[in-house]
């Protein structure tokens, strides 16, 4: 209720942090705290909302429902509390790169590889403005930003970066709760499902996975729709809510990391890709550029394209 006391500023960072690194040990060194000390602040906010956020099984720690939901909407709110300071505090001469990307590339791609970023460039002072809307640059002081879109809708000052593709991620024990196998077995397991992609006409859904699969998607279960918030579609999967038809690249941290598996195919192109645009000789500017070809290097693990 809007006039219940909201919890500790401390204690939803220290979640926000925990659920985002999916462990307790490097959201605490992001924190410069003790995992011990993460851990007493997420135990005082669960005992303040009365309901668990995490489900702890040995080392490993996963999101429940509510943590996810809860999770989802911290991220947002940090990423925007950070854009509103620094445009108080930032001034027209400063060193500051203002990235601009969607929420779900922000929240599953961009925020997670931000260490390996800083780590390489030290001194970078970086900006990210998550926003669903396609911002003009030029009005808004942003100096590179990733689209995600149709390949062929090139633009001044862009570049072709990386293809994306679906499929089937699950958590383990998922899988092996529920004993995937083989794509029939989708058949009697709840489905996850997100919208994030019904802009481009012809991009693979389930219905369409399913019948690539050679089966009839009428007898899939029931499971949750996300709309267009693929991060929260995802994060889902993660914690054990279901299968979900996932977009690889938001996906490649979780999958790394051992938090999600791909039981089995098929894979499916999407037809959309991310682009890199920056302002018309944008590159000229050496944080641009640095960050340019770091992106590059990163998604070039996962198969960068060309124009």
């Amino acid at each position: 209720m809007p006039s219940q006391r909201l919890p500790a500023l401390t204690a939803l960072r220290a979640f926000e942090a925990v659920a985002r690194h999916g462990s307790f040990k490097a959201a605490a060194e992001e924190l410069f705290v003790t995992p011990g000390a993460l851990s007493q602040q997420v135990r005082k906010l669960e005992d303040e909302l009365d309901t668990p956020l995490f489900i702890r099984r040995n080392r490993l720690i996963e999101p429940t429902p509510a943590g996810i939901k809860l999770r989802a909407a911290l991220t947002d709110a940090f990423l925007r509390i950070r854009e509103a300071v620094d445009g108080i505090v930032s001034s027209p001469d400063d060193d500051r790169i203002v990235v601009a990307c969607g929420p779900p590339f922000a929240a599953k791609w961009l925020v997670p590889r931000l260490g390996k970023l800083l780590e390489l460039n030290p001194d970078a002072d970086i900006r990210v403005a998550a926003n669903f809307e396609l911002l003009e640059y030029d009005q808004h002081d942003i100096d590179v930003g990733i689209r995600f879109g149709f390949p062929e809708d090139a633009e001044t000052g862009s570049e072709l970066l990386h293809r994306e593709t679906v499929l089937p991620l699950a958590s383990p024990a998922f899988v092996e709760r529920h004993r995937l196998r083989e794509p029939r077995d989708l058949l009697r397991a709840p489905i996850i499902a997100d919208g994030s992609m019904e802009f481009a006409p012809g991009s693979p859904d389930w219905a369409r996975w399913f019948s690539e699969a050679g089966l009839a998607a009428s007898g899939a279960q029931r499971g949750v729709n996300f709309g267009g918030h693929a991060e929260q579609a995802i994060d889902a999967a993660v914690a054990g809510a279901g299968v979900v038809l996932g977009r690889r690249t938001l996906a490649q941290w979780d999958i790394e990391a051992g938090r999600l598996v791909a039981p089995f195919g098929p894979e499916l192109d999407t037809g959309l890709a991310y682009r890199l645009c920056y302002q018309r000789g944008g590159l000229q500017d050496p944080r641009v550029q640095a960050f340019r070809d770091w992106i590059v290097r990163e998604l070039g693990a996962e198969g960068s394209v060309q124009d």
